[in-house]
């Protein structure tokens, strides 16, 4: 992927520069080969394009897959384990609660590959706003799951998740991902904050006041963490959590699960590549690399001749 946003990037800056200059000299259909070069050019785009989605999807997919089985521990794991400190901003991987570290170990490794493969900046935030995305809509699907039919919201239960979530978000600021975490998480954050609402507090309050406190919760959201929290033995929530008539339809219809569907689009990265295709190439491993390959090809080609028809080797060239 990161190699063929490069090669994608260069091709656009020549497609530019050649139609810039057709432009400069008049007539673009004047010039046949000069329209075929651009022809051949737009069929190497499209297909580099493809490359880059194809890409994409496969690494995003594998790395949710790995998600899939370690985020429910961020709901179901306790920080406050005895004898232990919660790690501050900064901390080292090994330092956080056991129940966080598979899920922060997938970021890590998808972060340093990143790194190592120089992936664009752009795809490097738009693979962790998916990543993120997935991770938002999979725990809060989860927490809207485990409420029903059990007593799973309540404050002490909604602590533990609270100080999960900040745990994971602290770490990711520190490795320069914050902002990007902040802005996807922002739905299951609010929706564990109404759980942490101390119950005299909560009890307190209104449909409006807790719509308005709460405005990325949908009324059917709301409504069914209200439905649901526990507030003791044979106790039901509140008439002052009833939502008004304007709002019942979207309450009795709406859906209290985050659709996969609605992930950010993919932004391919417009120019600005990194490599220099056109300069010459001074890095003897470079050389050996290429010459290693060459003769792996010829070594292939030569397994399908007959044996008549087989000649030495390619002769190696100096840089």
């Amino acid at each position: 992927m990161a190699n063929t946003t490069e090669l994608l990037s260069f091709v656009q800056e020549k497609v530019l520069e050649m139609e810039k200059e057709a432009d400069q000299e008049g007539d673009l259909s004047s010039d046949p080969q000069l329209c075929n070069d651009l022809e051949l050019c737009d069929e190497a785009m499209a297909l580099l394009d493809e490359v880059i989605m194809c890409t994409f999807q496969q690494s995003v997919y594998y790395l949710t897959k790995t998600l899939y089985s370690t985020l429910p521990a961020l709901l179901d794991s306790n920080p406050f384990t005895a004898g232990a400190e919660l790690p501050g901003p900064g901390a080292e991987l090994g330092a956080m609660p056991p129940g966080l570290r598979p899920t922060l170990g997938v970021f890590q490794a998808a972060l340093e590959l990143t790194s190592q493969c120089e992936l664009h900046p752009d795809l490097v935030s738009q693979t962790f706003g998916y990543l993120f995305f997935f991770s938002n809509a999979s725990l809060l699907n989860s927490l809207m799951e485990r409420g029903q039919g059990r007593p799973f919201y309540q404050w002490s239960r909604a602590v533990q998740i609270r100080t999960n979530l900040d745990l994971v978000l602290d770490w990711l600021q520190g490795a320069g991902l914050g902002d990007i975490a902040t802005e996807f998480f922002r739905k299951l954050s609010m929706a564990v904050n109404l759980l942490c609402v101390p119950r005299t507090s909560l009890l307190k309050a209104s449909w409006s006041s807790l719509r308005t406190d709460h405005p990325t919760l949908t009324p059917a959201q709301l409504h069914h963490l209200l439905s649901h929290y526990q507030l003791g033995p044979g106790r039901g929530p509140p008439a002052a959590w009833d939502p008004p008539p304007a709002e019942r339809e979207a309450v009795d219809t709406g859906d209290i699960f985050e659709s996969f569907s609605s992930h950010p689009p993919l932004i391919l990265p417009l120019g600005s590549s990194r490599l220099r295709l056109t300069g010459p190439v001074t890095d003897d491993a470079l050389h050996r690399e290429l010459r290693r390959l060459r003769r792996l090809l010829w070594d292939l080609e030569q397994q399908e001749l007959p044996a008549n028809y087989r000649h030495g080797p390619p002769v190696a060239t100096s840089p």
